[in-house]
C-alpha cells in the first residue's frame, strides 16, 4: 500500500564544507555558510546559511538554525529551517521544529512541538467582526 521509496535528491550533500567527524567532540557555536555534517558530539549551537546533517553517528545537544536539517542522529534541542527539516528512520529529536516542509521517515523518533509555517501567497483583507456595543452604552 505504502512505497518505502529511497530520497537520493533531499539534501545537496556535494556543497559539504564543515565535517565534524566521528571522533570528535566540539564544545560552542558553529556558524557557517556552506553547508555543515556533524558525525560526532557538538554541545552547542550551528547557525548555518545552508544545511546541516546529523549523521547517524553524530549527536548534538544545542539548537541548530539553517535553510535545510537533515537528522539521521540525535538532536536534544530546537530545530528552525527556513525550507525544509527532514527525519530519516533513524533520527532521534527532543525539541521543538519550526519549518515550512516537515518529512519524517517511519521508524523515526520526535518528542516535542512543530510549526509549519505556510508560505502567503496575497494578503487578503480582513474581515472584523461587528463590534457588539458595551454593556451599559446607550444606543440610539
Amino acid at each position: 500500500m505504502f512505497s518505502s521509496k529511497k530520497r537520493s535528491d533531499t539534501i545537496n550533500t556535494s556543497m559539504i564544507n564543515t565535517i565534524i567527524g566521528n571522533n570528535a567532540k566540539i564544545e560552542g557555536v558553529i556558524s557557517t555558510q556552506d553547508s555543515t555534517r556533524v558525525d560526532g558530539i557538538l554541545e552547542g549551537k550551528i547557525l548555518s546559511e545552508s544545511s546541516v546533517i546529523v549523521g547517524e553517528s553524530g549527536m548534538v545537544t544545542g539548537d541548530i538554525l539553517a535553510v535545510e536539517i537533515l537528522v539521521a542522529g540525535t538532536v536534544h534541542g530546537n530545530l528552525t529551517a527556513k525550507e525544509k527539516i527532514e527525519l530519516t528512520s533513524t533520527g532521534r529529536v527532543l525539541g521543538d521544529m519550526i519549518t515550512k516542509t516537515l518529512v519524517i521517515d517511519e521508524g523515526a523518533s520526535f518528542k516535542g512541538n512543530c510549526t509549519m509555517e505556510m508560505v502567503e501567497e496575497k494578503a487578503s483583507p480582513q474581515i472584523s467582526p461587528q463590534k457588539e456595543p458595551e454593556k451599559g452604552a446607550k444606543t440610539h
